[in-house]
């Protein structure tokens, strides 16, 4: 296990690397934070020198390149243009709400998609499975922003059961709807992998066995089939929770949450250079120590993985 734990965090440092050079170049590529801040008018050719100058961004790629990297390696990241805060202040007050949203989301993931898996493969064929595999192929094949737009207008506007948008007043009724519509999809996803894990699992002669010595379906799920689907269920619920930390963007913009996701869209938007590298940094890091963490937790899935040989 240690030489392949190794092995997989020597590849961390080059993976965040390439995931700045490439961000790095695609942003300039994409257009200059002058063109937002002059506006359709542009301002005069004077103007935008000294916009450029200001933000030194009249040096060569290769000197703003190595400039970047020489100040992040001294912990500064920069600061967000046209505001009095920098990145490293943007992103200690928005990852609070991020983390909340998706570690909830995939809970709630997690909870109903293998319910309703196991549920679905027990009764085989029956309505309550034909209603399930239905429910969640629609889920997979629907846009998350949808999902959005018809909680808030069913249960905020229509009902008024629950706030519309915002974390302002940091109550837990603000993330139970972006928790809802971040956490269907993947909700689907797991119900259809347990789904189909246990179906393979259930015609295996080991489970034939089990019953044939008496042992009650709910022992034979529990104790024997679940343990065996574990490892597919460990990768697609961590791989889950990597791209919710990565993806709240369309969620935290639909229901107005202060998140990195909303952010960085608005960094995007704005052509806010050093804050797109540092959530792209954020984010490269996230999903590394997700990868690594799931890789690990095989060894405790299942004891047959040996790492060496991988």
């Amino acid at each position: 296990m240690l030489p392949y734990l190794v092995k997989r965090l020597s590849l961390v440092v080059p993976t965040i690397l390439a995931v700045l050079v490439i961000t790095f170049f695609l942003l300039r590529a994409s257009g200059s934070p002058v063109d937002e801040i002059l506006g359709e008018k542009g301002g005069t050719p004077e103007q935008r020198r000294m916009l450029e100058h200001e933000l030194g961004l009249d040096r060569p790629l290769v000197v703003q390149f190595v400039d970047y990297f020489a100040r992040l390696f001294k912990g500064d990241m920069g600061t967000v243009i046209g505001r009095s805060t920098t990145v490293a202040e943007e992103i200690a007050d928005r990852w609070r709400n991020t983390v909340i949203l998706a570690f909830a989301a995939i809970v709630v993931a997690t909870v109903i998609g293998i319910t309703s898996g196991v549920l679905s493969a027990v009764f085989r064929n029956s309505a309550f499975d034909v209603v399930i595999r239905f429910i969640t192929f629609c889920l997979i094949s629907t846009p998350v922003f949808w999902f959005g737009i018809m909680l808030l207008f069913v249960f905020a506007y229509l009902l008024r059961w629950l706030p519309p948008s915002g974390t302002g007043e940091e109550t837990w009724t603000a993330f139970v709807l972006p928790v809802i519509a971040l956490g269907l999809r993947p909700a689907s996803f797991i119900a259809r992998v347990t789904r189909s894990s246990m179906l393979d699992e259930l015609s295996k002669d080991y489970v034939r066995t089990a019953r044939a010595k008496g042992l009650s379906e709910w022992t034979v799920t529990t104790r024997h089939v679940l343990r065996n689907i574990a490892i597919p269920l460990v990768t697609i619920i961590g791989g889950d929770l990597g791209n919710l930390l990565g993806g709240t963007m369309i969620t935290e913009t639909v229901f107005s949450v202060n998140g990195l996701g909303r952010f960085a869209v608005e960094a995007v938007m704005n052509r806010w250079y050093d804050a797109v590298m540092g959530v792209a940094l954020l984010w490269a890091v996230v999903f590394v120590v997700v990868n690594l963490c799931i890789d690990t937790a095989y060894a405790f899935a299942d004891p047959r993985v040996v790492f060496e040989k991988r």
